[in-house]
């Protein structure tokens, strides 16, 4: 018996393939046990790729002064530029029908002229109903959506279509899914799942709610005490990625989420996070990737040695704008701002803001140093020097001077009353 002959939907007749678990035509389950499509993830990938971010802020400069792809959304920040700061052009529409990177099976494709909310929740079948969009970039959006089998609701990153196309885009967004599936740290958001599916790829992650670092710091200024916090839960997340071999590359206030009332940190988008035994095969042709107010001078330069010092640079430079109200460097053009990162050393801390404790501010300038080896060795250390951080008020000095006063005056009352005993003693011996 051939496979045509029994591989249709008990509903609509639609051809099944061997593996489909719901059917693709009219989405009825299957009476087979794998879900349709979905691929485990092959951690073996090319080597020698260099993953991309997805956040609206991420930027790549290319070097070489070739266009490449933009967000097609409106959004400010979302530029591509090369050192002499001209622009790419602009993405094509998301909507255009996409090939698939070679060794992926193209998948039957969904009704004609569907929007790609539409095409998307077509992929998803019955598993994943989408509820909003909440969130998209230049390399990805993001869906609130309802996990039917589980009752719970669920996040949903799926890479734009009209990137899937290109090899390193894929190769990017699959590589990110496999940094947060290393990393097992409260501050560090995990992800349920990830597939390959309907010519998109996409993963599951748990739907927090709270607002970016980014968003706040946009409405007011933080104390120094809170700002010691955020930056304290921040470094503990990072020291945990480090361990795992793994370098963010795009430390800066829009990838800080700060989770519900307790505003707890959590580190989000690795979409451009790369495992340390790797390596950027070209160092002096390639792209330049991340966030220009925040890069390490050696991230700046597209070298290839990059390591776990640079996130602590951009940690740096984001206490820098926490403590300041501004980033270390900033220009009209991104690669203006990359060439301060690689030879102007910023305005100390204390100049801008007198008020911020001497250690506080030394720990946040010697994490931008120029030199890597001349900044806080781990994470870890940083996190230490910012616990040492003590606060005090000019109330609370005053008060334990008039306290230190106080006791001295009562010390030397003490002594008077002492010697006029003593003095009234021998009188009355003497007399």
């Amino acid at each position: 018996m051939t496979h045509s002959s029994f591989a249709r939907c008990a509903g609509c007749e639609h051809p099944l393939r061997p593996d489909d678990r719901f059917c693709s035509g009219c989405g009825m389950p299957t009476s087979l046990n794998v879900d349709a499509d979905a691929t485990l993830v092959d951690r073996s990938g090319p080597e020698g790729s260099v993953p991309l971010g997805d956040d609206r802020d991420a930027t790549l400069v290319d070097r070489t002064g070739s266009d490449a792809f933009a967000s097609p959304v409106a959004d400010s920040d979302a530029t591509l530029v090369d050192q002499t700061g001209a622009e790419g052009s602009a993405a094509p529409s998301d909507d255009k029908d996409v090939t698939l990177p070679t060794g992926v099976p193209q998948p039957e494709a969904p009704p004609g002229g569907a929007s790609f909310t539409t095409r998307f929740q077509y992929v998803l079948g019955t598993e994943y109903k989408l509820l909003s969009l909440i969130g998209q970039g230049g390399f990805a959006r993001v869906y609130k959506a309802w996990d039917r089998r589980l009752d719970r609701i669920v996040a949903i990153k799926v890479i734009r279509p009209d990137l899937v196309e290109t090899e390193l885009f894929w190769e990017s967004f699959r590589n990110e899914a496999i940094a947060l599936a290393k990393l097992r740290h409260p501050g560090i958001v995990p992800i349920y799942d990830i597939r390959e599916r309907g010519g998109l790829i996409y993963y599951i992650m748990p739907f927090v709610e709270g607002t970016t670092l980014e968003a706040r710091l946009e409405r007011t200024r933080l104390p120094p005490f809170e700002s010691r916090r955020i930056l304290s839960e921040l470094t503990d997340a990072l020291a945990a990625a480090h361990r795992a071999k793994m370098v963010h590359l795009d430390i800066k206030p829009a990838n800080v989420f700060l989770e519900g009332d307790v505003q707890k940190v959590l580190l989000m988008d690795f979409g451009i996070a790369m495992a340390l035994s790797e390596q950027i095969e070209d160092a002096t042709g390639g792209p330049v990737i991340g966030t220009p107010a925040y890069m390490s001078p050696e991230q700046a330069r597209g070298l290839a040695d990059i390591d776990h010092r640079s996130d602590i640079y951009s940690v740096g430079a984001l206490g820098y704008r926490m403590l300041t109200g501004q980033p270390p460097f900033s220009a009209k053009e991104p690669a203006d701002v990359l060439r301060k990162h690689i030879s102007q050393p910023p305005v100390p801390i204390r100049v801008i803001n007198p008020t911020i404790p001497k250690e506080f501010a030394d720990a946040i300038m010697h994490c931008l140093e120029k030199d890597p080896w001349d900044r806080f060795s781990t994470a870890k250390e940083l996190g230490g020097a910012l616990q040492s951080v003590t606060f005090f008020t000019a109330g609370a000095e005053t008060l334990e001077g008039d306290a230190s006063s106080g006791v001295h005056s009562s010390i030397v009352v003490l002594l008077a009353c002492i010697a006029l005993l003593i003095g009234i003693l021998l009188g009355l011996a003497l007399g």
